[in-house]
């Protein structure tokens, strides 16, 4: 039998999800070549059993996948073009959505925080994990009146002036709950000969903060655009990325050098600066955008005349910088360097709905399966946040472990598709019952958003 079959009887406590078998499916993070069976009991996996190599030209199973990870969110910034913020609830459900059970916050989730614990505790759905950094650090104003990045969001940053500046910031955003710092170390350049946008810490004072952090053990993540910005800060010891190279393609040469080193691809959150009213249709008009997200975003992009880079003046290199961060990101899956993040939570990037696009974008063929891709999306995502998070790594499919997973019922699913089904700690995600629940906050008084 080549099809999953499910089988199910109600769980014995509230909270638990249903017990529930499924027969011999794939789990390519497992085994590629192998079918298996597998109990699910208590919101955990009580069996995973091998019973059969995969038949040479049978139909593929239904294939189990972990949970997406997000690996480059801004929860508390405004995701609409209206400069909105839809409610934590609502972001965690559009999460859910999607298939995505880890996110990783790259700054200002303390904003929200708060709202989202009492959220969840009051959900009948577990909510994503979350890992963040607290508030970013980034450096001062530069003597010739040019901010630094970060500065231009609604959300706080910690400008990082001197040395002795270190403790206060690390011990504030520990106390913040932060598991890994952000750190901002970028002028703005994105193709060769764009104009410098934004004041950048200095290199001792960089090498000064990679010191602090290693002495504390905290892992660190850097906003860099550039090769440069990039080899420099590797030099000094850092070795995770928020973004993809943007300037230039890095040559073999320069991988080399870079061993260790990871990447965030980011394509989703930079994107609609190029897009044209016919592009944004096409990219918000697949299955779970209405269902989640608002419908004023459509109407927006539906009456746009021109590209948002172009009145901007910007059209030309970000259309450049974004052929290099797919180049850069593909080079960097081959690598196992990837890591799958949306920036969601700039204008145009949203939340859940744009991890999905994003796998669309990288994919090496659109509309076809990308099995590397999807095993990054999923595994590497996972390898991410559990490092940022401060926890050991873990396997997603084994004995006692959690039984949160997405279910594609056909395993040549393309990728980027809306997962069949996603089960978190043994709980079926109702898509119906999101769907109804957004719509109703939309309906209300808060209309789904929140004011920081």
């Amino acid at each position: 039998m080549s099809a999953a079959v499910a089988e199910s009887r109600p769980a014995t406590a509230a909270g638990d999800g249903a017990r529930r078998a499924l027969r011999r499916v794939a789990i390519p993070v497992l085994d590629s070549s192998q079918l298996f069976d597998v109990e699910v009991e208590d919101g955990h996996f009580a069996s995973i059993r091998a019973v059969g190599e995969t038949a040479a030209g049978a139909k593929p199973a239904a294939s189990l996948w972990p949970g997406y990870t997000e690996c480059h969110a801004h929860i508390a910034l405004p995701a609409n073009f209206d400069d909105s913020i839809d409610e934590p609830e609502l972001v965690a459900l559009q999460y859910l959505y999607h298939g995505v059970t880890q996110v990783v916050d790259m700054f200002g989730f303390p904003l929200v925080r708060q709202r989202w614990q009492d959220a969840a505790a009051a959900s009948w759905l577990p909510y994503p994990e979350v890992a963040h950094c607290g508030y970013a650090i980034t450096a001062m104003c530069g003597y010739d009146g040019k901010g630094a990045h970060g500065t231009e969001f609604p959300s706080p940053v910690f400008m990082l002036g001197c040395e002795s500046d270190l403790d206060t910031i690390l011990e504030a955003n520990a106390k913040l709950g932060a598991s890994f710092l952000k750190v901002m170390f970028t002028d703005g350049v994105e193709q060769p000969g764009s104009p410098v946008k934004f004041n950048r810490l200095s290199a001792p004072l960089l090498e000064a903060l990679a010191k602090a952090v290693a002495a504390r053990g905290i892992p660190c993540v850097l906003d860099c655009n550039t090769r440069e910005e990039v080899l420099l800060a590797y030099r000094f010891g850092f070795r995770y990325f928020a973004h993809a190279v943007r300037d230039v393609e890095l040559s073999d040469a320069d991988w080399a050098n870079l061993p260790g080193a990871s990447f965030v691809s980011t394509l989703s959150g930079l994107r609609p600066m190029v897009m044209s009213r016919e592009e944004f249709l096409d990219e918000y008009g697949h299955a779970g955008f209405v269902q989640t997200q608002d419908a004023a975003n459509l109407d927006f992009v539906a009456g746009i005349e021109q590209p948002f880079g172009v009145a901007r003046n910007c059209f030309e290199t970000r259309t450049g910088a974004l052929r290099a961060m797919r180049q850069n990101s593909r080079a960097a899956l081959a690598r196992g360097a990837l890591r799958v993040g949306t920036d969601a939570g700039n204008a145009g990037g949203f939340h859940g709905y744009s991890l999905l696009a994003e796998l669309r974008l990288l994919a090496e063929r659109r509309g076809r399966a990308d099995v590397a891709l999807q095993t990054n999306a999923c595994l590497d995502g996972r390898r991410f946040f559990e490092l940022l998070a401060g926890r050991a790594a873990s396997e997603p499919f084994a004995v006692g472990a959690a039984a949160t997973f997405n279910l594609f019922r056909d395993a040549d699913a393309a990728t980027g598709a809306l997962p069949d089904e996603t089960v978190v700690r043994g709980i079926a995600v109702d898509r119906a019952r999101i769907a109804q629940f957004i719509h109703s906050r939309r309906a209300s008084a808060t209309k789904g958003k929140v004011s920081l």
